[in-house]
């Protein structure tokens, strides 16, 4: 098995499925937002459960604080909504529901990057060449981005691109440390990931809008804390 391969197979099938989607899928279901409420209590409870698995709660209190000041001043979640805007631009002929455009793929790509699976899986996959984890990924990343383009986020087409970046970086992460890393650091990983998908699924029910991508370097400071 050639190490890295998993990501690229994750990356490259949402692509791939979203292509499709945005093809055979002619006929949008109506009420996007009333749709996502379903997603959103899926992704509140998946975040709740994950947030609890940090064996260092004040560890998951000070990366999520210290990751959010950051991504704030870098304005982060800004850079990626104009990723998104350049993406409709490039490749939507309808400038007509850009917003939604953008927030799908805003909304995609948080959610299949802040999971646990997007930082166990590379690790795994090039430490163990097991790719069994991302290949679960895989199905449930092109179900959301089905269920997304089918209720008007086209957007959500894109994400693949987030996975190839994200994860690619981890891989790589995984080529140099990929021995060295603990199982309380990928546990603190993964509560910190759990916090920011709680945030997801807040925004997706509609309760409060939180800026979640201001938040993702989070996810890289128990790494820090670590080395």
């Amino acid at each position: 098995m050639i190490p890295g391969i998993g990501t690229l197979i994750n990356a490259f099938s949402v692509m791939g499925i979203g292509i499709l989607g945005r093809i055979f899928i002619k006929k949008e279901i109506k009420n996007f937002e009333n749709n996502l409420l379903p997603l959103g209590l899926l992704v509140l409870t998946l975040g709740i459960r994950e947030s609890l698995k940090s064996p260092d709660f004040i560890l998951t209190l000070l990366a999520v604080l210290v990751g959010s000041i950051i991504g704030t001043y870098l304005k982060i979640e800004e850079k990626i909504e104009k990723l998104g805007e350049y993406l409709h631009n490039k490749f939507e002929k309808n400038s007509s529901g850009k917003g939604r455009f953008i927030e799908s793929y805003l909304t995609a790509s948080l959610i299949v990057i802040t999971g646990p699976l997007a930082i166990v899986g590379p690790f795994l996959d090039v430490v163990e060449g097991n790719i069994e984890l991302l290949l679960i990924k895989t199905a449930l990343d092109c179900f959301l981005v089905i269920f997304l383009i089918s209720s008007g986020g086209r957007g959500a087409a894109y994400s693949g691109i987030s996975i190839l970046i994200y994860q690619g970086f981890f891989t790589l992460l995984a080529f140099g440390f990929g021995g060295s890393i603990s199982a309380a650091v990928s546990d603190a990983v993964a509560g910190v990931g759990g916090v920011l998908l709680v945030g997801v699924g807040i925004n997706l029910l509609g309760i409060k809008k939180i800026p979640v991508g201001n938040y993702i370097l989070s996810l890289f400071i128990p790494f820090l804390v670590a080395f």
